[in-house]
């Protein structure tokens, strides 16, 4: 484990772990009905929530979102776990949602 935060924005429990290669792990612990994964939790167990790419520019985010017909969802906002640096959901026809941390 690389870090671990409260996230009161979220009302969650955050974690983040290294993996073997040049990947890393976010765990979120939603606290109860406020959280914003806590709906997801309940009804898809241990399920992945949503995956997230690291850009440079919030800019390039938006081409990325843009040519790949991703649906603005929320943000940018500060991510405590990432040292208040922004990021930004969108999600796809399927409801898959992607963060961009800028």
């Amino acid at each position: 484990k690389i870090k671990e935060v409260y996230d009161e924005i979220q009302n969650a429990y955050l974690s983040i772990y290294k993996g073997v290669s040049d990947y890393y792990i976010e765990l979120i612990q939603p606290l109860n009905d406020t959280s914003f994964t806590w709906n997801f939790q309940k009804s898809h167990r241990n399920a992945f929530h949503h995956l997230c790419y690291e850009v440079e520019s919030i800019e390039i985010a938006h081409n990325i979102a843009k040519n790949n017909n991703l649906i603005f969802l929320y943000g940018p906002v500060s991510a405590i776990l990432f040292d208040n640096r922004e990021v930004i959901f969108f999600y796809d026809r399927n409801r898959n949602v992607v963060e961009f941390l800028i």
